[in-house]
């Protein structure tokens, strides 16, 4: 080894070993008792985030949410490729029904931020107790604790979205139901996103109808737009919708875009 490349390796590893001790900056708002700016100890996981936030008892746990700031770029792309496919599919003249039903959705989808958000245990005991879930913390995280809703979105082709109340006995096609949906939707299945941001498709056909699934609250439905009528077009659209909408993050005091 040269004497300039040994010099570089000595670099690298002194700036690796600064930037891996350095303390780590992190946010929480919401329904926390410690809102604002936290600074953690290099190597902090994010049981320690969570309990400098103090969630307080109005926090709904299942709606909490991480933001990082190295989801913001993916989900940016995501967007913009999202938005592309929609507006694609609203300027085929040859299907009114549907180009209506893709520029609403492109509209609707299009007022949403990007948030950064990834799927993540945010509960601090449970946190402590869980080694697969105790992730790292990162520089710039946002722990964010939303309180426990009431409601229930049906969202996609529908003529409209719905805000539902929400029913423990309900499942997810009874509130599907309550909402009418556009000529140019789906009648084979839906996408269930839970607020804690997974997914789940059911099949609500005769031929492919899923077992009952019951929604928390806070949970949203995703009525796809025809698979069968998107195929040659953009058939990735209602995935990659289902995709972003699971990065949003529910009503939370103090929190902002």
């Amino acid at each position: 080894m040269t004497v300039r490349s040994t010099l570089l390796a000595l670099a690298l590893a002194l700036t690796f070993h600064a930037h891996a001790s350095s303390p780590i900056g992190v946010e929480t708002a919401g329904h926390v008792r410690n809102p604002g700016a936290h600074t953690l100890p290099a190597g902090a996981r994010l049981s320690a985030a969570a309990l400098a936030a103090a969630p307080d008892a109005e926090a709904y746990m299942l709606g909490a949410a991480l933001l990082r700031q190295r989801s913001l770029l993916p989900q940016t792309r995501l967007k913009a490729g999202l938005l592309f496919d929609l507006e694609t599919i609203a300027s085929q003249e040859d299907s009114p029904e549907l180009a209506d039903a893709a520029a609403q959705l492109a509209r609707e989808l299009g007022d949403l931020p990007v948030t950064g958000r990834e799927s993540q245990l945010l509960d601090p005991r449970r946190l402590e107790a869980s080694s697969a879930e105790n992730r790292p913390s990162l520089e710039g995280d946002r722990l964010v604790y939303p309180g426990r809703p009431d409601t229930v979105q049906v969202v996609g082709a529908v003529v409209q979205p719905c805000r539902l109340k929400h029913q423990f006995t309900l499942d997810a096609q009874s509130y599907r139901s309550a909402c009418p949906i556009l000529p140019a939707a789906s009648r084979d299945d839906l996408y269930i996103i839970q607020p804690d941001g997974k997914v789940e498709q059911l099949g609500v056909a005769l031929w492919n109808r899923s077992a009952p699934m019951h929604l928390a609250p806070g949970a949203v439905i995703y009525v796809p737009l025809s698979a069968t009528k998107i195929r040659a077009i953009a058939p990735d659209v209602n995935e990659d919708a289902v995709r972003f909408l699971a990065t949003q993050v529910l009503d939370a005091p103090g929190v902002s875009y």
